[in-house]
């Protein structure tokens, strides 16, 4: 079992790069599992990926990179006996240094590391490296291969200008510019060849073998860090809801949507460039959707998923934004729940 780690600050697209990747590697041949990591109590992306065919499970409640690692160890050591599948796709949190990961990874018997794929999103570049630019910084120089995603939102001075900044952090992995909303091959063309050399088991293009000699952490060290990742300072909340039996999708749509954005008016009042990642996820036995939010200057996403059926309907609300107190979030996400579950129930 081979594992690669597909890490990213919140909403630059890991989970859609998951679920691109692990449906890829499908067509090639190989099985995939997922473990999927959330920092708040309540885990958003499992539900979402499971729901788009591949097998995952959720590791919430800390991020896997510090207070989370036994648990990931534990985690790895379960899918390994249970699926032992060709590639086991990990997505850890939004602010997880990915080098820590790497060394967990590369103690355990049975398992064989793979390449980091570090995603960035274009459109926030300037704004990530101007709020946490030593974090930013890390993360780029734990990937083996960087994605730059959204290139469809750069001028061509800006996409220039950012893969030039990319390559002096990081010149050992290899840089690929691309947009995974509107694929134009290169997401696919990285992936097909990513298959290839994991299939074959042959030497990875970009592997960075320097990653484990840089940005050391020591067991001590990442069990003491701060379980509010003030690196990025970052805080978040996160909770499900029950809610009643409805058909209408248009109805549940617009009523997602005016949720996320009243969550986000309230964030805004208290952060104007808040960056991270709101999102809802709607289940019922006739409708599932997903609405995400990634900034301050982001309008909602919505996403269908799969209808499994038998299942309790509820709604799940996630919300880790950068300076804004956690006990502020829990609040917010309170009071618009109470303002808008009285239409759901």
């Amino acid at each position: 079992m081979k594992i690669v780690i597909v890490s990213g600050f919140l909403g630059s697209g890991k989970t859609t790069s998951v679920i691109k990747l692990g449906k890829r590697l499908q067509k090639n041949g190989l099985s995939v599992s997922v473990i999927v990591n959330d920092i708040a109590d309540v885990g958003v992306d499992g539900q979402f990926i499971s729901r788009k065919g591949l097998e995952s499970k959720e590791l919430p409640k800390g991020c896997i990179c510090c207070t989370q690692k036994y648990a990931l160890t534990a985690s790895i050591a379960m899918v390994h006996v249970q699926q032992n599948p060709d590639i086991l796709l990990i997505e850890p949190s939004g602010v997880a240094f990915p080098a820590r990961i790497k060394e967990q990874v590369q103690k355990l018997d049975h398992v064989s590391m793979g390449p980091v794929i570090g995603l960035i999103d274009g459109s926030k570049f300037e704004d990530l490296m101007q709020h946490s630019e030593d974090a930013i910084t890390k993360q780029i120089e734990n990937a083996d291969f960087v994605l730059l995603n959204k290139k469809d939102m750069l001028s061509t001075y800006q996409l220039s200008e950012f893969e030039t900044a990319i390559t002096e952090i990081n010149p050992d992995a290899t840089l690929h510019s691309l947009s995974l909303k509107l694929d134009d091959g290169s997401f696919t063309n990285f992936a097909d060849s990513l298959a290839r050399n994991l299939k074959d088991d042959s030497y990875i293009s970009g592997m960075n073998t320097a990653i484990t000699n840089t940005n050391e952490t020591s067991d001590q060290d990442s069990d003491i860090l701060d379980p509010e990742f003030n690196h990025f300072n970052v805080n978040s909340y996160a909770h499900s809801y029950p809610i009643n039996e409805f058909s209408d999708q248009d109805q549940a749509t617009q009523m997602a949507l005016d949720l996320i954005e009243s969550i986000k008016k309230s964030i805004l009042e208290l952060n104007p460039r808040f960056m991270g990642h709101l999102k809802m996820i709607l289940q019922t036995d006739s409708i599932a959707l997903k609405v995400s939010v990634t900034s301050y200057r982001d309008q909602p996403e919505i996403d269908s998923l799969s209808i499994e059926g038998n299942e309790d309907s509820k709604m799940t609300v996630f919300a880790a934004v950068t300076d804004v107190a956690r006990d502020n979030l829990a609040e917010i996400i309170q009071s618009a729940v109470s303002a808008e579950l009285p239409e759901w129930n």
